[in-house]
């Protein structure tokens, strides 16, 4: 691992501590605009949406172009994005979208990026750290939230992460500019446009395939379902919001843990054990939070639910990999992506409309779509 690979890290960082900072101002822009729930998880979908529509062509677009370059691209999008956020509230709703036009070009690229420049034993483990990084700048933007709404208000908050993601596009641009990139210019075999696809579309449409994709479309439900409305539930139960977002940040901190821990013991006990272990191990937390009422138990159930959720991320990214090709890794993980946040849409707007009966229902909805996400994992040791 170079320089290359911390930048990728970096850029992560603060792509998703910026893409995923609506959360923890959620309840004040609620109540500044007099939001329903449902209204709420309307604007919640705003990002996923274009996350959803996005990464799979862009991730095709990654496996013919120079990662680096749509790298700095995207990081510089969601910086402007977060800059029009702070300095029109009014244009709330176009500066979502550009945060999530921006942000869709991370997550294909940057794992596809990897995957080219991490070929070891240890690539589980590099994958786990890759998906912390990015979860290291979401608990970031929830420790840094409550502080900067102190001093000004939600706005600030994407003013502040704005700038953050500017620097982040100077520092990668210095790195990659740096050290080059002769992998990128690599090109041993020209394939026709038609061949390439009729070639994709084949290794897409294998069996395991496309249970991975079930898979991230479920853990992709659970987890934004969760990571969305944590904060907004707490709040309305009369906590205060930085207090409920430094509890939002325990399961995000928890779930750099299970990233990490997840691609360690997907090197040593195997990705399919470990992605029925980690769904069955998130159903169970998720339905006995639901019982729990005290803040400090239910922390720590939130702290195991981290660790659980989060930890399956590099067990499906490996086998997605394994079950297709290397060629085509930024198409295959575009894809996953897409079907992650589209499900995330899907689950966001349930909850809202949940959330208008019971906020702890939220929990038996999360705990109801890991089940599914552990039974459908019992085929994967079946082949």
């Amino acid at each position: 691992m170079d320089a290359r690979y911390y930048a990728n890290l970096m850029i992560h960082f603060m792509n998703d501590g910026t893409v995923f900072l609506l959360p923890s101002v959620l309840p004040l822009i609620i109540l500044e605009y007099g939001l329903s729930f449902g209204a709420a998880g309307l604007l919640s979908s705003i990002i996923p949406f274009c996350l959803g529509v996005l990464q799979t062509p862009i991730g095709s677009v990654s496996d013919r172009y120079p990662n680096t370059l749509l790298l700095r691209i995207g990081i510089l999008v969601v910086s402007i994005g977060a800059f029009l956020a702070a300095l029109s509230p009014s244009l709330l709703i176009p500066s979502l979208f550009l945060i999530g036009v921006g942000g869709s070009i991370y997550h294909p690229v940057g794992y596809a990026y990897t995957a080219k420049i991490v070929r070891n034993s240890g690539t589980g483990t590099a994958l786990g750290i890759q998906s912390s990084s990015g979860d290291m700048g979401i608990l970031a933007a929830l420790l840094t939230a409550g502080p900067l709404i102190a001093i000004g208000g939600w706005r600030l908050v994407f003013l502040f992460w704005g700038g953050l993601g500017i620097s982040s596009f100077l520092v990668a641009s210095l790195i990659f500019i740096f050290k080059g990139d002769a992998l990128e210019q690599k090109s041993p075999q020209r394939i026709s446009a038609s061949d390439l696809k009729v070639s994709t579309l084949s290794l897409l449409l294998k069996r395991e395939a496309i249970l991975i994709m079930v898979l991230f479309a479920i853990l992709g439900a659970a987890q934004r379902l969760i990571n969305t409305y944590l904060p907004t539930v707490l709040f309305f139960q009369g906590i205060e919001i930085g207090l409920a977002d430094s509890i939002t940040a325990v399961l995000v901190g928890a779930g750099i843990i299970g990233g990490i821990l997840g691609g360690k013991m997907v090197d040593r006990y195997g990705a399919k054990h470990m992605t029925l272990a980690f769904f069955l191990s998130s159903s169970i937390l998720l339905a006995c939070s639901y019982f729990v009422r005290s803040i400090l138990p239910a922390a720590a159930f939130i702290f195991l639910m981290g660790i659980a959720l989060w930890g399956v991320y590099p067990a499906l990214y490996l086998l997605m990999r394994e079950a297709t090709s290397a060629s085509i890794v930024g198409t295959s993980y575009g894809l996953l992506l897409s079907l992650s946040m589209l499900s995330g849409i899907a689950s966001i707007s349930i909850g809202g409309l949940i959330m208008e009966q019971s906020p702890y229902f939220i929990y038996l909805l999360g705990a109801g779509i890991a089940a599914i996400g552990a039974f459908l994992s019992t085929s994967l040791l079946r082949r």
